[in-house]
This record gives C-alpha cells, sequence and structure tokens, in this order.
C-alpha cells in the first residue's frame, strides 16, 4: 500500500496547488473517533485557493519539481489519480489512535478523504494493485494489504486507510545516544533477539500463520466497521476543542488529546494521580499562510484540577526591565520566560509524587523540593546579540581555519527567597564548587573559573554572559536594547515572549565554502526570510499561544512564497544531480583502444 498511501498524499498536496471550484465542505470528521490522541488536518480547498489565484498550475508543478521525463510520468499518475473518484477538494484527516497494551497492537494510523465517485475509486484501486482481492461487507468494501498489513475501506462518500502502529516504534527517531532508547542508526542485533521466539516462528506450520494473517485482517476491517458506523458522541467532534478547531477553517490543523494518549496503555509508567490531573486537557493548532507571514496559533486547554494549579499560582508576566537593559541595537533573538515554579511543586504533591521528590533530594543534597522552588522566582531570559560567523583557527593545528559562529548572549534568572537560595548554595552539592566573596557567589576552582563564562551570583540575581564587559554593562542597567517595531508590545504582558532576527542569521552563512547550488539555495533562503515571534499569555482556563514567523516580502501570499522556493530549489538540486550523474559517467566510461606505432629501427 506504499505506491497507495503516496499517491493519496499526492492528492492532499497537488489538490492545494490545482484544484480551485467551490464545493460543499465534506464531514469527513465524523469518522475520527473520540479517542485519537493526534489528528491532523489539511484543508486543501483553502490552500488551493490560496495558491492557484497566484497563478500556481499544475504543469508549474511538475514541470518546476522533476526532471521531463518523471515529470510527464509523474503528470500522467497525477492525471489517474484526478480521475480516480476521490474528492481532492475536501479536508483530509490523518489520526493516531492509541488503545490497548502495545504488545496487543491495537493501535493504529487512519487517513480519511472523501469520495466523489466509489465506482471509478475501485477501478482506479483494481489497475493500481496487481494482488487486488475486493471484500464487501454490510455497506462498505475493502482490500487487505497484505505486504503493508494495511486496510483500504471505502463507502459510497469516504475512504479510510488503517494502518497498525507499534508506538515502540516511535523510539528510532529518538536522538542518537538517548539513554534506554534506539536512535535512527541503531538495528537489533542478532544476539539481541529471542531464540525462543525465533525458533517458535521458524516452527509455526502454515497453516497457522494464515489463521493469524486472517484474524488480522478481521481486527481491522472490524475497526473501519466501527469508524463509519461512530455514533455522534464518539467521535472527536463532540470533544469541544475539536469542534473549535474545525470551525476555525484555517489551512492547517493539529489536535492532541493527551488523556486518549495517557489512558491508552501505551505510557504505564504515568503515575495514576497524573493522569487524573491531565483529565479534559486538550492542545490544539491553526496554521494559516498569510500574505507576507504563516501564522499558528495553539491553544493549551486545562482540565478543572490543573485549572485550579494554574489560577492558584501559575499566572505571572515576564519581566520587561530584565530584557530592556541589554545594551545593544544588534539583538539576534530573545526568550522571556515567567513561570511561579510553586506551581511545579503543586503538580508533583497533586500526583503524590513529593514523598519520593523530597526523598531523593535529601540524600543527595539536604535539601527539599520546597527549598528549590522557593530559590527562584521563576523569571528569565536568554538574549542574544551581534551575531556572525567567523573564522577561527583550530588549537591543535596552527595554521587551519574554520568557520564558527559566534554572539554576544546574555542569561539572568532571578533568585526568590533569600533564605532559600543561601540554604541551596550552602548544600553538600554546592558548597565545594561555590564560595562567597562579599555579596557574591565565585567558582572556588580558578581552573574552572578561567574556563565558564562570565558570572554574577548575588541573593537576587544569577546572570551569566558571553563577556565580562557585556556583562557589566548589563548588571549596570545603563543600556537600553533596541528592537524592531511592535516586538515591545507584542510580547508585553505575556508569560512567555520571543523573537529570532532569521534575517540577520541567514545573511552571516559563509558562502565562500559552498557549491554553486548551494550558494543559490542559501541566497534564495537569505531573500525570504524575515523574522519570528512567540507569545503566549493565560486565558481563563486555557493558554494561548501565537507563532508568527514573517517573510521579506509583506505583499505575496507566504504559501506561494514558500512554493516558489521550494520549486526553485528543486530545480537547483536536479541540475546537481544531472551534472554530477554526467561527471561519474565520464570517469566510468569505457575506454577507447588506441593503436601504439611500432617504433622505427
Amino acid at each position: 500500500m506504499k505506491r497507495t498511501i503516496s499517491k493519496v498524499l499526492l492528492a492532499a498536496v497537488s489538490a492545494a496547488v490545482f484544484l480551485s471550484s467551490c464545493s460543499k465542505t465534506p464531514d469527513e470528521s465524523k469518522h475520527i473517533p473520540k479517542n485519537a490522541g493526534i489528528v491532523v488536518d489539511l484543508n486543501a480547498k483553502q490552500l488551493t485557493q490560496k495558491l492557484v489565484t497566484n497563478g500556481i498550475t499544475m504543469d508549474k508543478f511538475f514541470s518546476a519539481m522533476q526532471s521531463e521525463d518523471s515529470s510527464s510520468k509523474t503528470m500522467k499518475e497525477w492525471k489517474e489519480l484526478e480521475n480516480s473518484g476521490l474528492d481532492l477538494k475536501s479536508h483530509f484527516f490523518v489520526s493516531f489512535v492509541f488503545q490497548g497494551q502495545p504488545s496487543e497492537h491495537k493501535s493504529y494510523l487512519s487517513m480519511t478523504g472523501s469520495l466523489q465517485d466509489a465506482a471509478k475509486f475501485e477501478a482506479y484501486l483494481k489497475k493500481e494493485k496487481k494482488d487486488f482481492s475486493l471484500k464487501t461487507e454490510k455497506d462498505f468494501k475493502y482490500i487487505w494489504e497484505e505486504d503493508k498489513h494495511a486496510l483500504v475501506a471505502w463507502t459510497n462518500s469516504t475512504v479510510l486507510y488503517i494502518s497498525p502502529v507499534d508506538p515502540s516504534d516511535l523510539n528510532k527517531y529518538a536522538p542518537a545516544g538517548t539513554p534506554g532508547l534506539p536512535g535512527t542508526d541503531d538495528e537489533p542485533s542478532i544476539e539481541d533477539a529471542n531464540p525462543a521466539a525465533i525458533d517458535s516462528a521458524a516452527a509455526t506450520p502454515v497453516a497457522l500463520l494464515a489463521t493469524a494473517d486472517d484474524a488480522e485482517v478481521k481486527t481491522w476491517v472490524a475497526e473501519a466497521d466501527h469508524l463509519f458506523h461512530l455514533k455522534k458522541e464518539e467521535t472527536a467532534g463532540a470533544l469541544e476543542p475539536f469542534a473549535k478547531l474545525l470551525k476555525e477553517g484555517a489551512d492547517m490543523g493539529i489536535f492532541v488529546n493527551p488523556e486518549a494518549i495517557y489512558n491508552s496503555g501505551q505510557l504505564t509508567m504515568i503515575p495514576a494521580n497524573f493522569k487524573k490531573l491531565m483529565e479534559g486537557s486538550f492542545y490544539t493548532a491553526s496554521i494559516n499562510f498569510e500574505k507576507g507571514k504563516v501564522v499558528a496559533n495553539g491553544i493549551q486547554y486545562m482540565g478543572k484540577e490543573m485549572a485550579a494549579i494554574f489560577k492558584k499560582s501559575g499566572k505571572k508576566e515576564i519581566d520587561l526591565d530584565m530584557l530592556k537593559k541589554y545594551p545593544s541595537s544588534d539583538v539576534t533573538g530573545f526568550l522571556s520566560y515567567a513561570l511561579d515554579f510553586q506551581m511545579i511543586g503543586e503538580i508533583i504533591k497533586s500526583t503524590g509524587m513529593d514523598g519520593l521528590v523530597n526523598m531523593f533530594l535529601s540524600s543527595k543534597s539536604g535539601l527539599t523540593m520546597d527549598d528549590l522552588l522557593n530559590a527562584f522566582e521563576g523569571q528569565l531570559v536568554y538574549i542574544a546579540s551581534d551575531f556572525s560567523v567567523v573564522k577561527k583557527e583550530s588549537p591543535y593545528f596552527p595554521g587551519e581555519f574554520k568557520d564558527e559562529p559566534t554572539a554576544k548572549w546574555i542569561f539572568s534568572l532571578k533568585v526568590g527567597k533569600k533564605e532559600a537560595f543561601e540554604k541551596v548554595m550552602n548544600s553538600p552539592m554546592l558548597k565545594e564548587v561555590f564560595q562567597k566573596e562579599g555579596d557574591r557567589y565565585v567558582l572556588a576552582n580558578p581552573a574552572l573559573a578561567a574556563n565558564a563564562p562570565a558570572m554574577s551570583i548575588t541573593d537576587k540575581m544569577i546572570t551569566l554572559g558571553s563577556d565580562s564587559v557585556l556583562l557589566q554593562q548589563y548588571l549596570g542597567g545603563k543600556g537600553a536594547i533596541k528592537l524592531p517595531e511592535g516586538v515591545e508590545s507584542k510580547v508585553k504582558g505575556s508569560m512567555i515572549g520571543g523573537y529570532i532576527d532569521l534575517e540577520k542569521i541567514t545573511k552571516n552563512i559563509p558562502l565562500d565554502k559552498q557549491e554553486e547550488e548551494e550558494k543559490t539555495i542559501i541566497t534564495k533562503v537569505q531573500a525570504l526570510l524575515k523574522d519570528a515571534t512567540l507569545v503566549s499569555k493565560p486565558d481563563g482556563d486555557k493558554i494561548r499561544t501565537e507563532a508568527v514567523m514573517n517573510l521579506k516580502n509583506k505583499d505575496e501570499n507566504s504559501l506561494v512564497q514558500f512554493f516558489n522556493f521550494a520549486t526553485e530549489a528543486a530545480k537547483v538540486m536536479e541540475a546537481k544531480k544531472a551534472r554530477s550523474k554526467a561527471i561519474e559517467d565520464s570517469l566510468f566510461a569505457t575506454p577507447v583502444d588506441t593503436v601504439v606505432a611500432e617504433p622505427v629501427h
């Protein structure tokens, strides 16, 4: 079914490029179960209108993204897909449903779309699948993809693709070296395999294997039947946050139901009290491509218990003075954060884990959880400026230089209660590391201090900096940061405020060692990106977050700009591929035999 999946995904993306006619909004969401942990919505019709109205055509799409030969082949596949009976002007939903214990293999991924013509869709599958074997249930048809262990099922109006998912497989996406989790390059060895399981599998009769396969098919056919006949109260649409997300009519939508994931049995190590704490919690995000910018709006819905904790100790606004006294007009970015650390304590206490936390801290440092939480106020800021890429000589190979990014920066954290902070600094964990000189704490080891960043630690503030001059200027409080217009007012009153100057970062990417193709792409990136902002603010029992990426061209839709960049980058990479192949062909070309003349005597 891999090829079929690719074609369905191609349909979703290509619909956003080509189709623009009006149609009713389908209600595919009624086939998404209430216990779906993650749902992604692609509004193909809306994306279509934004692209087509700016002159994006299917011919342009394929000719730009593919070589001439592959372009005509892909165009043919698109034409076939266009006539497949799929409604390419509808919403496409991808849902992850986590259920049962991992060993039960009940979790799955589903893709949901609409059909305009079920007969055409059946004919399309029959043509595409060599081992096409049509089965019929009460009011839907299906085929089973033996090689992919996946099901394609459809009614007269809806198509479902269901593929079993083993949540433990997600571990392979963990960064290499993550303790306890295999990285992307890790492969299980023969020694790691279970010999008994191998012997058992080898000895299993073919008839029994066939019976097991039949049982698997029946399981997923029953699940498809269930999804086709969900009652209204059984659908994700019965959840208010999901229903509100759909009503926004965004270009893309993301819905996360943590409770459904926790209760599925996939995360058995999570305390029951924590699951109770997360009851009624949801996360939604809508993404819209607007003129000159991409806007993502997220909402964190807090359940009753979490909302009560947040109301008690969670509301806090960033301290703008910690940001504004940074002495630079060449700011690369900043992140300001305000969180009452007591909220963390309340969450831990509500789960009943405070006893274990206190026991651990006491054994290691003689501290309690309250000591740590009272020691810091929960106001912090990180600011960077004067970003550049410079050539630095290797300390090990004199005369050898390499490009290294560099920037000036300040990190500052407000201290909470003086008594608690002093107890932390004098604890067995830290008293050998720091010593007090006057009203400041300094590193006790001179060698360690020589290689550490500039720092100032008092009972009011912990501040680290890239150099001592910048640190003293910041602490002096006479500096005045210069931010782009509107940024300060945007982050004012928020609990999280952030900004990054993408234009300054990209313009410092060195081009001298890049190949011509890479230079072209980097230059186009430099012409595309401007900056980005992040703001989070509390709103009753919700936290609203807005992330905005601004592009340099404010007059053209951002989706069109990204599309044009992608097509140009594709052309460049195609040219590089062709050049590399030509060089390879010339190197391995069969040499022509030459005749060597006999020497004249």
